[in-house]
């Protein structure tokens, strides 16, 4: 039975110096999405909250809960900082983090091209896979439009008729057919519960999902992780790339002066797990390559050269590219997803699989 309604605005306006506060508010940036603490409820329809950690006070007319944590957007900052409730944060569960690492550490991350039956989801692996023997420098954009990650904000677009966007991006059809966690999706409702897909399928839904909830967890610290296909035989193989842009952006931030750091994580087949460090500087890079064992370190270490020449090529000054053996500890499927789960403090993740 429903008690009572509580009817108000979703707007939530932090005022300069209000609450005692003045100069610990934190720089905020029009449409930036922020997660909030609630610490306290005040009088006069006020409340404290925790962002970025520091506390503010601000007036709101909802009725939030202590202990609750939501995400506000951003949509002005003058004299008062003006935000909109979008709803309450949701935290990527141990369940979740269990699957994520069993699909990256087993069969369940190999794909059989024979049994892939779903139009266009061949070609958008393909479009997607890391490819090798060339530079391809569509690799990124083209993996971070059409992984899924951002299949939402499409939606959204869509369904609020921006017209900003392309007149090729504004029809449905042509939306499923670019995105893979669309694909997939339209795919599992279409086939109804009497015509079960192939399980590899629905086991890559529930990957991008839930790596897209890791990802909105940790977005406040700059760092993503995203699975990329790398085709191996007859069968699309996926590997993880790990992007840490050093933290949330700010307003006075210049992008160009920002260090940034790529790492990749892939089974080689063959040649075993690698791992690949990055770090970054406008157009200046330095690296270290880790493999399984000294046979494999010094096969790769004997195409270093070549890899300098590739980047110096496309007008990289390349510092230092080593190579180093590892034992099989440092190269697990699970240290992306511990980064990403790590907040300041140690954590340790006891999770049975």
């Amino acid at each position: 039975m429903i008690s009572g309604i509580h009817v108000s605005s979703s707007e939530v306006v932090i005022n300069r110096g209000e609450g005692g506060e003045k100069n610990t508010i934190p720089l905020f940036v029009k449409d930036q999405i922020v997660h909030a603490k609630v610490l306290d409820l005040l009088p006069q329809g006020h409340a404290r909250l925790l962002i970025n950690n520091r506390m503010v006070t601000a007036k709101t007319g909802m009725l939030l809960k202590p202990g609750e944590e939501i995400q506000l957007k951003v949509l002005e900052e003058k004299e008062a900082v003006h935000l909109k409730f979008i709803g309450p944060v949701r935290n990527v569960t141990l369940p979740q983090i269990s699957s994520l690492i069993r699909f990256f550490s087993g069969k369940e991350s190999i794909m059989d091209i024979t049994r892939i039956n779903i139009p266009y989801m061949k070609d958008l692996l393909y479009d997607m896979a890391l490819k090798s023997g060339k530079t391809d420098k569509a690799f990124l954009p083209a993996l971070i439009e059409k992984i899924g990650m951002t299949w939402e904000n499409k939606l959204s677009n869509l369904l609020q008729e921006n017209h900003s966007l392309p007149d090729n991006k504004l029809n449905p059809s042509l939306l499923f057919t670019k995105d893979l966690k669309a694909l997939i999706q339209k795919e599992l409702y279409m086939s109804g519960p009497d015509h079960p897909v192939n399980s590899d399928i629905a086991s890559l839904s529930e990957t991008l999902e839930n790596l897209q909830l890791l990802n909105h967890q940790s977005s406040e610290s700059g760092k993503f992780l995203l699975p990329f296909p790398v085709l191996s035989e007859n069968a699309f193989r996926f590997g993880q790339l790990f992007i840490d842009l050093g933290g949330k952006k700010k307003a006075d931030d210049n992008s160009s002066d920002k260090l940034i750091q790529i790492a990749f994580l892939m089974d080689m087949s063959l040649l075993g797990s690698l791992r690949a460090d990055f770090s970054i500087l406008k157009k200046e890079i330095s690296g270290r390559f880790i493999l399984e064992n000294e046979e494999t370190r010094q096969y790769v270490q004997s195409m270093m050269p070549e890899l300098k020449e590739r980047l110096e090529s496309i007008d990289y000054h390349v510092h230092e590219i080593e190579c180093a053996s590892a034992d099989q500890t440092r190269i697990q499927p699970h240290d992306f997803i511990e980064t990403l789960l790590k907040s300041g403090t140690d954590r340790v993740l006891n999770i049975v699989i």
